[in-house]
């Protein structure tokens, strides 16, 4: 258990670290964490993520209470908000909040993300909504995740950013860096004329498939 504990610090480090390089955090921006069994390991707040370390990751359980915090450091503020995704989707066990541009500019505009021009889009993510305003850090801006994570792999917070997730933290980035392409692609069709839609049984069908995929995923962490 030590040596997977570890192993997933080192990778909440390196995600984060690739965020910061491809500028979808800023340098105190964004968090990360992982889900092991019981135990939850989360980035600290306020660290510069040149320099964050796997030995500054902090370990809580499912309620928060907190079970490693080096000294000078306090887990992230929006801690909370990924304990509320653990305990809606049994499944997830890796989550990742950011500020990616495009894709929060969507969620300032309060515009969700939905297409009948992107196939993988579709396929993967059906549309991408975004949960109603509430301020970050507190209770107010997970209030209604029941509502609208249901088999999604991510969100829209309005007026703040990305919140995406999965089975690890490889596929929980993967999301997150999709949801900032397909707000990049759209923004820029409709910058050059009206999209070109996919038939609307074909958009029916993708749609359908893969929302069973990720009901059958759910299903399976059950």
């Amino acid at each position: 258990m030590a040596a997977e504990a570890d192993n997933i610090k080192q990778k909440i480090v390196d995600t984060v670290k690739k965020e910061y390089r491809f500028q979808m955090v800023n340098m105190f921006e964004g968090n990360v964490s992982a889900r092991l069994g019981d135990r939850v390991f989360i980035t600290p707040s306020q660290v510069d993520k040149e320099i964050m370390t796997a030995e500054m990751i902090i370990e809580t359980d499912l309620s928060g209470k907190i079970i490693y915090q080096p000294e000078g450091l306090k887990p992230s503020s929006e801690l909370k908000m990924h304990l509320e995704v653990y305990r809606i989707r049994p499944d997830v066990r890796a989550v990742v909040h950011n500020h990616s541009t495009y894709a929060t500019a969507f969620a300032v505009n309060a515009m969700p993300l939905v297409s009948e021009a992107l196939t993988e889009m579709n396929l993967t993510f059906g549309e991408i909504p975004v949960v109603p305003y509430g301020t970050p850090g507190t209770e107010k801006i997970y209030k209604d995740f029941d509502k609208y994570l249901g088999n999604r792999r991510a969100v829209l917070l309005a007026n703040h950013g990305v919140l995406a997730f999965g089975a690890d933290l490889p596929t929980a980035y993967s999301n997150a860096e999709a949801v900032e392409k397909i707000a990049q692609t759209l923004f820029i069709a409709r910058q050059m004329g009206q999209e070109s839609k996919i038939p609307s049984e074909e958009i029916a069908a993708l749609r359908g498939f893969g929302s069973q995929m990720r009901d059958a995923e759910i299903a399976k962490a059950k």
